[in-house]
């Protein structure tokens, strides 16, 4: 046929052709790919009408492609281009066009060996349960990204409907490449079909459809080495390193979860979830591990990486999980999902999907069972967490138990570890048992002392904590607190008597004001060991938060977390926290101290509450206090005596002139002087306490040791 009898249309001749053009430069297929797209030309060919504008691009994008196509010069000439008209001046020929429809079908007859992109899409089908036409489809959606010539055939259709030239879920496209119905094609890309919801694609809002590449490492790897597609995607399971005693301190829960995994895997139970939350460092993914071992079932973490090893997008890590899903194969295990509140957290990637339709049907349809870990549990709606089976919090051990958990692990790893060790360690380094686990394998491979495993874990646990220790807890009895030596403004040995004695109410609040350094929060400690009570000591760091709601929600964990633990509650300068709502200016002022006084009227364990400045309280708090007691400046008696204790000598005369001293400032000045090894004369001592004094103080005195006026 003459060239010149055909013009062509396109949106923009040059750009079109020169893509075209350089389509395949350098690029070399295998017998079997080509034999692929000569069929989707084929397809092409019996579905499109030569009259229609995009035979004539098609010809000439076979005529760029003759060569691999090895068509004949005259069969594959490429037309002339219009730049001038946008219309085609005339049809393709139905007798070329049959002629040209022939040759391709004829290089279509001889069997071909599978390639390894075909053995690969093949295999990855099969593992994803997709029929002939899902398979078709994926198989389009892969070669459109990997064959370019792929891409321009199935772009120049695009082109011709005035379409962007992308991969995008328009049926037609791929109506004429599989020669599928239009209504079939359509329904295989609704939300909930088996191809959209296989994991291996996704849509975005626009309709552009993106691969999964943990998938398309999977096409490529499967065909190379026929290796199962199951046991690429989801690796080596998880192995444990802690014992099912580690875990004691979650007490019936841990049982409860136990026996619910357990029989829906020997079940083939569907959508079973057990959501773990809690700090981080609590020892969620360990617990999972051990949970899964105590099972004899493996575990496997899904969605930690993306296809090439890096940090994966949240539609990447859904993608891995609903392909998890999809290649189970019967299999007995369970799978892991970390970090889980980041798939349901507000996304800022607009064009990103939104999970939640296939979050929320996977929670209810799941063959396998899971485990889903979770820092945050306010990014989880209750629409989901009513699809939990089973929703634990995770928190560290007390510091008995952890002291345990450091002499039954010490045991294990033959290291010698006293009880008085444990204790200390566990009192100065709160932390995960897998954190004890580590240190003291450290200590066995080293030098097997107590020492090296201290060391350890006080690295890790500063390396967690962002450079930061946490700060040590008190162990009971080590804080040496005498009620005689506070001044205040009621008996409290007599107070403690009653509150600690026998059929003593445990609903009581206590408020403790005074300046700083006069043993509040001293006192409330001594008051819950005297209750045989522990201590949750909460300070205005670990209250306030930088988002909207989020100090009321730490507010409302910190009074459960006492409730539940049945513990004696400190909140240690509650100034901010209840401070006057007539002088509130914005609207979290005021819903914090509403949050702090709803839950005050209904605790039902002792809370206290410390304070240096009690006039700037709201009064509403004020009454809702069943205690307050006023600390003060020690008296000149007391200080003598504290002068006494703290460095056994007698004091001069004019210690009692220092009319401000607190007792932390002899605690204080005691510390140092240990530390540094001074052993300074009484009226040294007293020179320095005045600086202890001042320092406090924030204001300078006279020289000497004048009163007052």
């Amino acid at each position: 046929m003459s060239k010149k009898f055909i013009k062509i249309l396109v949106e923009d001749d040059h750009e079109f052709n020169d893509q075209v053009a350089s389509a395949y430069d350098g690029f070399t297929y295998c017998a079997c790919e080509t034999a692929t797209l000569l069929g989707y030309a084929a397809n092409f060919m019996k579905l499109v009408d030569p009259a229609q504008a995009e035979a004539a691009n098609f010809i000439s994008w076979l005529g760029h492609n003759r060569a691999r196509f090895k068509l004949s010069d005259e069969l594959s000439q490429q037309p002339k281009i219009s730049h001038r008209r946008k219309t085609a001046t005339a049809p393709v020929g139905r007798r070329y066009w049959q002629a040209l429809r022939r040759t391709v079908m004829q290089r279509l007859e001889p069997p071909l060996p599978v390639g390894v992109v075909a053995s690969g899409l093949e295999a990855v089908s099969a593992a994803l349960g997709f029929d002939e036409l899902d398979a078709a489809l994926f198989g389009i959606i892969f070669r459109y990204g990997h064959d370019n010539a792929l891409e321009q055939l199935f772009d120049l259709i695009s082109i011709a409907r005035k379409r962007p030239a992308t991969l995008r879920r328009f049926s037609d496209n791929f109506v004429i490449l599989t020669n599928a119905s239009q209504q079939e094609v359509a329904r295989r890309f609704q939300p909930g079909a088996r191809l959209c919801a296989s994991g291996a694609i996704r849509i975005d809002e626009d309709g552009d459809i993106q691969l999964s590449g943990r998938v398309r490492n999977l096409v490529f790897s499967c065909g190379e080495t026929g290796e199962d597609m199951r046991s690429q995607l989801l690796g080596n399971p998880v192995a444990t390193r802690l014992p099912w005693e580690a875990f004691r301190h979650l007490g019936r829960e841990s049982e409860v979860a136990r026996d619910l995994l357990g029989r829906a895997v020997a079940d083939d139970e569907r959508g079973v979830h057990i959501l773990l939350y809690g700090p981080p460092g609590t020892g969620k993914t360990e617990f999972s591990a051990t949970l899964a071992a105590k099972l004899g079932i493996e575990l496997h973490v899904v969605g930690e990486a993306d296809g090439n090893g890096e940090e994966p997008s949240r539609g990447e890590r859904l993608s891995d999980l609903l392909l998890a899903q999809r290649v189970s194969g019967g299999e007995k295990v369970l799978y892991l999902f970390d970090e889980a509140e980041d798939l349901f957290r507000p996304s800022y990637r607009g064009r990103e999907p939104d999970p939640k339709i296939f979050v929320h049907r996977l929670l209810e349809t799941a063959k396998v069972p899971m485990i889903w870990a979770a820092n945050d549990i306010q990014a989880f709606t209750p629409a989901v967490l009513r699809r939990m089976s089973l929703c634990i919090e995770v928190k560290l051990p007390e510091a008995p138990r952890r002291a345990e958990l450091w002499q039954e692990l010490a045991a294990n790893e033959g290291v010698a570890l006293d009880a008085a060790t444990a204790g200390d360690l566990a009192r100065l380094i709160p932390s995960a048992p897998s954190v004890a686990r580590t240190a003291l394998r450290a200590a066995r491979l080293t030098d097997g002392r107590a020492e090296t495993a201290r060391l350890v874990a006080r690295g890790m646990v500063k390396a967690i904590g962002h450079g930061q220790m946490p700060k040590p807890e008190v162990a009971p009895g080590e804080e040496v607190y005498d009620p005689a030596l506070s001044r205040t403004d009621m008996d409290l040995p007599a107070l403690v008597a009653r509150l600690a004695g026998p059929g003593a109410t445990r609903a009581i609040s206590l408020l403790l004001s005074g300046p700083p350094g006069t043993g509040k929060s001293a006192f409330a400690r001594h008051l819950a060991e005297a209750m045989g009570l522990s201590v949750l000591h909460k300070r205005g760091s670990d209250i306030f938060g930088s988002f909207v709601g989020e100090t009321e929600h730490n507010i409302a964990a910190a009074f459960a977390e006492a409730r539940e633990g049945e513990k004696f509650l400190i909140f240690d300068e509650v100034d901010s926290l209840l401070a006057g709502r007539e002088r509130a200016v914005r609207n979290w002022e005021v819903s914090q101290v509403n949050e702090m006084l709803t839950w005050m009227e209904s605790h039902p364990q002792p809370f206290a509450c410390t304070t240096n400045l009690p006039e700037g309280l709201d009064a509403a708090s004020l009454r809702r206090f069943l205690i307050r007691v006023n600390f003060d400046h020690l008296a000149p008696a007391q200080s003598l005596r504290l002068f006494r204790n703290a460095f056994g000598m007698e004091p001069p005369e004019r210690l009692a002139l220092l009319d401000r001293l607190t007792p932390a400032d002899f605690t204080r000045l005691a510390r140092r002087l240990t530390v540094l090894g001074e052993s300074p004369c009484e009226h040294r001592l007293v020179a320095l306490l005045e600086i202890e004094m001042v320092a406090r103080e924030g204001k300078p005195r006279g020289i000497g040791f004048a009163r007052r006026s």
